[in-house]
């Protein structure tokens, strides 16, 4: 029964290493603006009226103890005061319960007026993390029967809690207009020394740059939508850590297609490679509700047993009732909410506010 052991010790292994370097790491949603407020709070109450966003990430399905991640948001835009006022809940759970990090937060931002077709959106989160770890559910050496080579339950670890509690914070600026955005994220504001143990090392500041481009290549006319493509990147960098997002949307209203790359060609400072994967993307729109579907293709040394990523997301909006609702031509690509429902009743303009 070696051949068991072994399968089960490299399984081990390879989970107890990116267990721990995703606990250094927040999660990752490949579709990125279709959680907008996970991604900045800048983006909270970019929207007419409210929206609700609900994701679910389940990463390599192919492991027996896999990662599942999962967020719900929403969000108010209210136009008198020019501000968003939000709500987001994140969980990631991983090796089936093994280690479970989860957090709610409260989000602000507020609309500033540069000038006619551009505008500042300053964001801050304050928030409550719990995270909890299990270790019976981790498979150690010595929890492998050598004659069947099945687990038993065994760790031989002895921690000091199972469970920790912290408050934290962040704080972001984004610039946008109709065609283009960019915005800077500086996430775990709150420094914290609390952590399970050496391996799990505590989470480190994150700072995100995102941004992009949208290229209208034909414009709609009367009832015709604009067909156009959108540019778009994010770059992540967390301890020693680095990511970077980027690829293209193709819209056409009611659909969506996409094509992400996700890594940096090179090694981090851990020799690890940064190549991670190809990511496929669907969305379509159906009437204030858009629901999108991607895949990760692993490119990774792992590649071919882990079954990759599946993530799905549901993007509701609810236009405010304090104006009728206007039809625009365009609608956003992968939006991050109904961005074009009709004209602002801000105080400072009155014009749509949309970014792609």
């Amino acid at each position: 029964m070696r051949k068991y052991t072994l399968k089960y010790l490299c399984i081990t292994f390879l989970l107890i290493l990116f267990a721990s370097i995703s606990r250094a790491q927040d999660v990752s949603f490949s579709q990125n603006y279709a959680s907008p407020l996970y991604l900045s709070p800048s983006f909270t109450g970019l929207t007419e009226g409210s929206r609700l966003a609900i994701n679910y990430r389940d990463q390599w399905p192919s492991i027996p103890q896999t990662y599942r991640s999962m967020s719900v948001s929403f969000d108010h835009y209210f136009a008198d005061y020019n501000s968003g006022l939000g709500f987001l809940y994140v969980r990631d759970d991983q090796q089936k319960g093994a280690l479970v990090n989860q957090n709610i937060g409260l989000l602000y931002a507020y609309e500033v007026y540069v000038s006619r077709n551009i505008m500042i959106r300053p964001g801050i989160q304050f928030k409550f993390n719990q995270s909890f770890i299990d270790l019976s559910k981790t498979l150690f050496e010595r929890g492998i029967d050598e004659n069947t080579g099945r687990p038993v339950d065994y760790t031989g670890i002895s921690l000091a809690d199972n469970q920790l509690n912290k408050f934290d914070a962040a704080a972001s600026v984004m610039i946008y207009s109709n065609l283009y955005w960019a915005g800077i994220s500086v996430d775990h504001l709150v420094k914290n020394s609390k952590s399970f143990s050496e391996i799990l090392p505590v989470d480190g500041t994150k700072i995100t740059l995102f941004g992009g481009y949208k290229w209208v290549y034909k414009e709609g006319r009367r009832k015709s939508p604009d067909q156009s493509v959108t540019f778009a990147f994010n770059y992540r960098q967390q301890d020693y850590f680095s990511q970077l997002d980027f690829g293209a949307y193709w819209q056409y209203n009611p659909l969506e297609l996409g094509l992400w790359y996700r890594g940096i060609p090179t090694k981090n400072k851990e020799q690890l490679s940064n190549n991670d994967a190809i990511i496929a993307l669907f969305g379509i729109h159906l009437g204030r509700t858009r629901v999108g579907y991607s895949y990760d293709l692993t490119l990774s040394d792992l590649a071919g047993n882990t079954g990759g990523a599946h993530e799905i997301s549901i993007l509701y909006t609810i236009p405010s009732s304090n104006k009728p609702r206007i039809n625009r031509n365009a609608i956003p690509c992968s939006q991050p909410g109904y961005w074009n429902a009709g004209p602002s009743r801000s105080k400072y303009r009155g014009r749509s506010r949309r970014i792609f």
